[in-house]
């Protein structure tokens, strides 16, 4: 035990240990309370969210534009370790998670029968704002999140050369020690619980959906599903166990390219089922679009108006993500070494954003194109759920016991890369350093793997993904007031160490 940090470890354990407890033994009440705090924090700090994703955005076109984006992690002569498809890959399919593959399937219905701005209902404008809307929450703005914690805490470990790795220690500049110690430490923990929680929750969108696909491909009866969640995660621990033990090199990067290979082929493959000029034609309509808003839709509040879509979407995404923040932000730094903090901040905003707008593209104008020929998507998103609307889409393309087959590979795979990559972090927060170099060990990623399949499984057993989803966005709060310490720890920690600047602007 003496390379675990106890004063991290065992606080985040506990309060694990703690949600379980009480999500098992009053379900009701928890989630009743969550609700209502959520809605309470939604109405009242949706704002707080919205500032905090347009304060980042600013940053990370700052890093862009600036000399200062040429400063390298790790010094002038500090090679990637990483090829570009692959350090791409990692950061994509780490974030996206099955969420990727079951909102790009029913982001546009939902904004379509629901959407913004008083439009009407499946009108054709319901429709082009739907697609808007979907790259809006997926594309850069959403990246952008991660942008500030990948660049400061990848300068503090490699430039600065800190042995920890952490939010609060990004917090330095700003905080002092205060950002090593009690502050940084609540904040490391929140950290390191969102960084195990927040993937876990992700499981409640891909399970009800792999638990049908898996009875439908091979007749499975509900009377089995405890059974089929046992194989299930069994598979899971099996495959980003392996993953995450064999560590970045050899287990990590090599699933995320099979992850990027597979989903993309099958978001091609929808493409030309939804008619390539069809989707080319709605998407430069949608690019159009989303210029022509682009500023309305980063600090649309609705002030006047319900706020529903602004609270049950943009703020909900931001601050689900902003829970991503400690898990990206220390996974992308520890991949970045040798990349300069220009390209981590492209890399995100362009090109995993890119790959989210083809995702939302083909399989968001598919679902777009069943709901306008008759089969009635959102009514059954309405009386059944996601998983059954996924079910109706995926039964009205050829073939559709092949595709189900696809989908629920791409499902597994989806979550091993977020859980492993997950894992990692969570054991890299939790451990004692030598060096900036030096990885935790093996056995706590495992740890933190099998710690995220036992939470899975006790939530499918009470039905409490809900209540847990929910608490974990909670965190966003404290995270997103967090970010601006962030921001303002990375810009003082770049302007101020000139000799560090000067080297590597040249």
């Amino acid at each position: 035990m003496k390379n675990v940090d106890l004063k991290r470890f065992l606080p985040t354990v506990i309060i694990i240990l703690f949600v379980l407890m009480a999500v098992s033994t009053n379900l009701e009440s928890v989630q009743a309370m969550v609700d209502s705090v959520y809605a309470v924090v939604s109405d009242k700090f949706g704002w707080l969210f919205i500032l905090a994703n347009i304060v980042a955005f600013l940053f990370s076109v700052w890093i862009i534009v600036s000399p200062k984006g040429k400063i390298r992690l790790g010094g002038y002569n500090c090679k990637p370790e990483f090829g570009n498809v692959s350090w791409i890959a990692m950061m994509f399919t780490t974030s996206c998670s099955a969420g990727l593959i079951v909102f790009g399937f029913i982001e546009t219905i939902i904004y379509s029968s629901a959407p913004p701005y008083q439009i009407e209902p499946f009108s054709i404008q319901a429709y082009e704002y739907a697609e808007m809307y979907s790259h809006y929450h997926w594309g850069i703005n959403a990246w952008t999140l991660y942008v500030p914690a990948s660049v400061a805490i990848g300068y503090v470990l490699y430039n600065k050369e800190k042995n920890s790795i952490s939010i609060g220690d990004a917090c330095e500049s700003v905080l002092g020690s205060y950002g090593r110690k009690g502050f940084g430490i609540i904040v490391d923990v929140l950290g390191t619980f969102g960084a195990v929680v927040a993937p876990v929750t992700s499981m409640g969108l891909g399970m009800p959906l792999l638990t049908m696909l898996f009875q439908e491909i091979f007749g499975i009866s509900d009377k089995y599903e405890t059974v089929l969640h046992i194989i299930i995660l069994s598979i899971w621990i099996l495959i980003f166990g392996t993953s995450v033990y064999l560590g970045l090199s050899k287990g990590i990067k090599n699933l995320s390219n099979i992850n990027i290979i597979l989903a993309f082929a099958f978001m091609i493959f929808v493409g030309f089922l939804c008619g390539i000029l069809t989707v080319i034609k709605a998407e430069m309509n949608a690019l159009g679009l989303y210029l022509q808003n682009f500023v309305r839709m980063a600090s649309y509040t609705d002030p006047y108006g319900d706020g529903d879509f602004v609270r049950n979407w943009t703020v909900w995404y931001w601050a689900w993500l902003i829970v991503y923040m400690p898990l990206m932000g220390v996974f992308n730094a520890r991949i970045s070494k040798g990349r300069t903090i220009r390209e981590v901040a492209v890399g995100q905003m362009i090109f995993c954003s890119l790959g989210c707008w083809i995702a939302m593209s083909t399989l968001g104008n598919y679902a777009i194109k069943l709901q306008k020929s008759g089969v009635d998507i959102a009514a059954v998103l309405n009386s059944e759920g996601q998983p059954s609307a996924i079910m109706v889409i995926l039964r009205n393309m050829p073939q559709p016991k092949v595709i189900m087959v696809i989908v629920a590979i791409l499902v597994f795979i989806f979550m091993a890369t977020t859980v492993d990559s997950s894992s990692f972090v969570a054991a890299e927060t939790t451990a004692r350093h030598t060096s900036s170099d030096d990885h935790a060990p093996r056995w706590m990623r495992v740890f933190w793997a099998v710690t995220a399949c036992l939470i899975t499984f006790v939530l499918l057993r009470i039905g409490g993904f809900g209540a847990v989803q929910v608490l974990a966005i909670l965190v966003g709060l404290p995270l997103a007031v967090v970010m601006f310490f962030v921001i303002g720890s990375a810009v003082k920690m770049i302007q101020k160490d000139e000799m560090v600047n000067q080297r590597d602007v040249q």
